[in-house]
């Protein structure tokens, strides 16, 4: 599926053709072996030599002939002859023009119309030297130096010769570079990295609506060395392969894994996934044309390839690529049959009412030129497209357009996406996540990996309009593989022309997608066994105003009935804890075996036993105005009891092996109660003052029942969801489930992700509806949204309210200690 070097290998074709007929009997093979390579190379005559690399070129095999001319160049390191054939080796073979420079400029030192290709006295280049050394300085971006080549060029061929049209065409790219790149656009191109991108081509990116998923073709060696011995001869690279990485729940790509269908014998490409990645369209060239197959995910598997047989779409031409509109009415594609208006031309076809597939019609001369147009690309707005193009209006080779459906129908004007998305090199190949603001492409550019690699784009002015999108994710309880016919159906109540359609969440992590039309209401229903059961439905009004609206939802099932879970069962709630202990003059001892105290640990560790991680003890001490000599100071005293009870559950924590989860605070030391007025032995007057209090916040989900504990040593139950007070014999207290007026907020949660970038997702979209949303931290590895905060439980409700009503039906109060 390579097309970056089309137009140079038809042109080369036109150049030797007179050559084959030349050679009516050269003895060595295109398919050489190392081996065998290096024998030629140690045995034959200069004259062989340049009859194998002369061979070589005409059949393509640029690889070997690059290796041939390094042999010839031994013979005469200053021929223009011997340097034109490895310049026009490296040139053809890979991107790295720029290596091919310093032989095209000892070549058109010398060029000559009469060259002789096949013999060794040749010691001049063709003139095609120059054409090649303009186009190596185009593709590096060097126009004007490229101008003047290619003028050159032009100036000692005919008007007739075949490469004149193509040359003229390259002078207005190199015009049309220099005016876009004057007016740069606000994109950062960034190279996706090497856990992508490797020394070997990377190319035909295609990347998930919520962009979480790339799909994309490399040549590097399996992981198991399975195709390390299949190489393509003319290139010497391994053959074509669909990989695909995922963004982690840190939103950073994982090592990629090759498709089950790929086979090392085969060349296999990425072109086109499904909206719920539950088909992958791939170019295969087994009938020597190149069409295009597929893969349906079935059995926990992608399985082997299928021929497409939509009518119209494969043919005795060369089908490039395929893509499918979100809404799955229209599927568009690239071809080079008869009767286009030259080269390859987009097609499209449409699915009527009975769910069969329309025949082929052509975009048009607004899309189509004489000229190349290739890999479309549908947004999720179904009208406007992206697709690659290599006329007068591109920079050099092929650029990215954009183009869109209007009122009328018809396609508007494709605009050039402009640098430095686009550059002097190909770009092509770019597909973008749902929002428009981030997208693919292949490039080669300098600071890369070593060939065509796959690149970032992020930009703020291509967003879609006028539509809402569904992201989601789902998953199980228990971490178990989501079930494959779990699917949601998505059903306009109050269209014009009422609709439905039928998804499935993505197989490898359950994300979910669907695109919707403003102003609308639709029922979102979620079933199990082709629709048969019936596991949740939602009504989703999608706002009026906005231009572009996303809405996320994250569906928790528990196994085996496949319910779904509340969201605010996903969170434990946890009651606070208090403990007060009185002392005696100057007694400042625990026992923590009797008493208040010994239900507070065991209330602690009933909460820990129960999934809390993460506990901050605060300690308050005091001490009594009554003067003591045994610590000469009564603060003193106060510290020494505060440390005396951290030392001891420092102690306590180790033994039990929980220390790391736990810290301990402490938070105020005091002298209180009244002055001292002589009177010590007033007990009842002063001993309220001398304490340690021991208190650990409450994490509360509002209106659920919470299991609590009770104390090991017989002391009474605790009930569900009420204050408890409890006073031992020794006059020490316990208090659980009281949450302070002031020390509390009440949050109104409307999402917990475990994807961060789905999380910011939700905190962007709620904020566009006027709430101050954001993420107030992670509970059990999920990231929790808020859409905002009240200090008292009546403003909490009023909140909730709204939030349920313009946010997300199933909001609900979390109250978290400030």
């Amino acid at each position: 599926m390579i097309q970056f070097n089309t137009m140079v290998s038809s042109t080369i074709k036109s150049i030797l053709i007179f050559v084959v007929l030349c050679i009516s009997t050269i003895n060595f093979s295109q398919n050489l072996t190392e081996q065998q390579l290096n024998h030629i190379l140690e045995t034959s005559t200069e004259p062989e030599l340049v009859r194998l690399n002369t061979e070589l070129i005409i059949n393509k095999n640029y690889y070997h002939a690059s290796i041939v001319a390094d042999k010839l160049l031994t013979f005469n390191q200053e021929s223009p002859n011997y340097n034109y054939r490895k310049g026009f080796s490296i040139f053809t073979n890979a991107t790295f023009f720029n290596e091919a420079i310093p032989y095209f400029e000892i070549a058109i030192t010398d060029v000559n119309k009469n060259y002789d290709m096949l013999s060794h006295k040749e010691l001049s280049a063709p003139i095609d030297a120059l054409y090649y050394m303009g186009r190596s300085h185009h593709l590096s971006g060097k126009m004007d130096q490229a101008i003047e080549y290619y003028q050159q060029f032009l100036a000692l061929i005919g008007k007739k010769n075949v490469l004149v049209q193509q040359t003229e065409l390259y002078i207005t790219q190199c015009h049309e570079a220099k005016k876009i790149m004057k007016t740069p656009v606000d994109y950062e191109v960034i190279n996706v990295g090497s856990t992508i991108n490797t020394d070997k081509p990377e190319y035909s990116p295609v990347v998930s609506l919520d962009g979480s998923a790339l799909y994309f073709t490399s040549r590097r060696l399996h992981s198991d060395s399975a195709n390390i011995n299949i190489k393509e001869p003319g290139t010497n690279l391994h053959l074509e392969d669909v990989y695909v990485s995922y963004k982690d729940k840190n939103n950073q790509w994982t090592v990629p894994k090759i498709m089950d269908f790929c086979k090392p014998e085969y060349n296999e490409a990425t072109v086109a996934v499904s909206t719920d990645e539950r088909r992958i369209y791939v170019y295969k060239d087994e009938t020597g044309n190149g069409d295009i197959y597929y893969s349906n995910f079935e059995s926990s598997e992608f399985q082997e390839l299928k021929f497409l047989e939509d009518k119209g779409v494969n043919t005795k031409a060369w089908e490039t690529h395929i893509t499918v509109s979100p809404d799955g009415q229209r599927k568009y594609f690239a071809s080079d049959r008869e009767g286009g208006y030259g080269g390859r031309d987009i097609y499209m076809i449409e699915k009527s009412a009975d769910g069969n597939w329309s025949e082929p019609v052509n975009l048009g001369p607004t899309i189509n030129t004489p000229h190349d147009e290739d890999a479309p690309f549908i947004a999720v707005d179904n009208k406007t497209m992206y697709f690659a193009h290599n006329g007068p209006k591109s920079m050099g080779g092929f650029d990215i357009f954009t183009t869109h459906i209007q009122e009328n129908g018809e396609w508007s004007e494709p605009l050039n996406l402009g640098y430095p998305l686009n550059s002097t090199s190909d770009e092509i190949y770019y597909t973008t996540t749902v929002d428009g603001l981030t997208g693919y492409l292949t490039s080669y550019r300098d600071g890369g990996y070593g060939d065509k690699d796959i690149y970032e784009v992020r930009n703020k002015h291509l967003g879609v309009d006028n539509i809402a999108v569904l992201l989601g994710e789902i998953e199980t309880k228990d971490k178990s593989p989501l079930p494959e016919h779990i699917a949601f159906t998505v059903k306009c109540l109050d269209c014009d022309d009422p609709y439905e359609f039928t998804l499935f969440p993505r197989i490898s992590d359950g994300t979910f997608f669907a695109s919707l039309y403003p102003c609308q209401e639709y029922e979102v229903t979620f079933h199990k066994n082709n629709g048969e059961e019936e596991i949740s439905q939602e009504i989703i009004k999608t706002n009026c105003d906005l231009k572009y609206e996303e809405i996320y939802r994250r569906m928790v099932l528990d196994v085996p009935g496949l319910t779904v879970m509340k969201p605010e069962e996903l969170i434990p709630s946890y009651k606070p804890l208090a403990m007060k202990h009185f002392f005696g003059y100057n007694k400042n001892k625990l026992d923590p075996e009797k008493g208040a105290l010994k239900i507070f640990m065991d209330s602690l560790n009933a909460q820990i036993k129960d999934g809390r991680t993460s506990i901050e003890i605060e300690i308050n001490s005091s001490a009594s105005t009554v003067p003591t000599k045994t610590f000469g100071h009564n603060r003193v005293l106060a510290e020494q009891r505060a440390q005396g009870v951290k030392h001891f559950l420092v102690q306590y924590f180790k033994e039990k092996d929980i220390s790391d989860s736990i810290e301990l605070k402490i938070n105020n030391i005091s002298i209180s109660g009244p002055a001292y007025s002589g009177d010590y032995q007033n007990i009842e007057k002063y001993a309220p003052f001398q304490y340690v209090e021991l208190s650990i916040g409450g994490i509360n989900v509002q209106d659920t029942d919470i299991q609590l504990l009770e104390s090991k040593d017989g002391s009474p139950k605790i009930e569900k969801n009420k204050v408890l007070h409890l006073k031992d014999q020794q006059g020490d207290t316990f208090t659980q489930g009281e949450f302070k007026e002031g020390e509390y907020q009440y949050q109104v949660i409307v999402g917990i992700f475990e994807r961060i970038h789905y999380a910011e997702g939700m905190v962007k979209s709620t904020t566009q509806k006027g709430f101050d949303a954001k993420i107030i931290g992670k509970r059990n590895g999920m990231h929790v949204v808020s859409a905002g905060s009240t200090n008292t439980h009546e403003e909490a409700v009023a909140l909730l309210k709204r939030i349920r009503n313009e946010v997300i039906s199933s909001a609900w109060i979390l109250n978290i200690k400030n």
